[in-house]
């Protein structure tokens, strides 16, 4: 997604990546060094995978020397720059949003927070796997959907669905299956490998981190009531 809009918008994407090392002072070094590297592009994508782990917490008593309370402020302070705002755009993703520190999450280091939700309907689980089939050259049709919506699972995500196609594509390739019976095949008793109530906890959590309700889908939203 943001490799996706940093081509949008014309401008590199920087992938923030492993700067720690074990030798005093190295990991400074490193980041200085990146931040650098920043400047010199002039306008670019900054992005940040698992952003709770790798900044570190502005506490550091968990005996790493202070390198995490060290790396954290050095983070805070690039991020929060006047000199780089508008020009430096960090992008930083987590499942753990609860974990960063609310210092680092506050307006003018990150200004919006949106989330992102497994599927609330039948046809966009449908919907998401038919996309991924269709990137293995397995292609199903939008007019299998009315056959095929009572084995759509609720509250797909991405990796999950990752999952669902590459079954499916074997099932095609050694069964020598139709696309939709391989589906159907794999659909058939399927369980969600993630727990319910660890996703109704990841749900509460992105709901209770996005900075406007409006990136929040109706079904999630507080004091929505189920039609069920």
């Amino acid at each position: 997604m943001v490799e996706c809009l940093a081509g949008e918008a014309g401008v590199p994407v920087v992938k923030l990546k492993n700067f720690r090392d074990k030798w005093v002072g190295s990991t400074e070094g490193n980041l200085e060094r990146i931040f650098r590297l920043l400047q010199a592009l002039g306008r670019c994508y900054v992005f940040v995978d698992e952003a709770d782990q790798a900044f570190g917490r502005r506490d550091s008593s968990n005996g790493d020397s202070g390198i995490s309370g060290r790396i954290y402020s050095m983070l805070a302070e690039e991020m929060g720059s006047s000199t780089s705002r508008g020009k430096l755009v960090w992008i930083l993703a987590s499942s753990r949003p609860d974990l960063i520190e609310v210092d680092l999450k506050r307006p003018g280091r990150i200004d919006v927070k949106i989330p992102l939700f497994p599927t609330t309907t039948a046809q966009e689980s449908f919907t998401l796997i038919r996309m991924l089939c269709g990137k293995r050259g397995v292609n199903l049709d939008e007019n299998d959907f009315p056959t095929l919506h009572s084995l759509m699972p609720s509250l797909l995500t991405p990796g999950a669905a990752e999952t669902l196609a590459v079954k499916i594509y074997r099932y095609v390739r050694t069964a020598d299956a139709a696309p939709i019976d391989a589906v159907r095949s794999s659909l058939t008793d399927y369980q969600n490998p993630i727990p319910l109530e660890t996703l109704e906890d990841q749900i509460r959590l992105a709901v209770g981190e996005a900075s406007d309700l409006e990136f929040v889908p109706e079904i999630f939203r507080p004091g929505h009531k189920s039609s069920d």
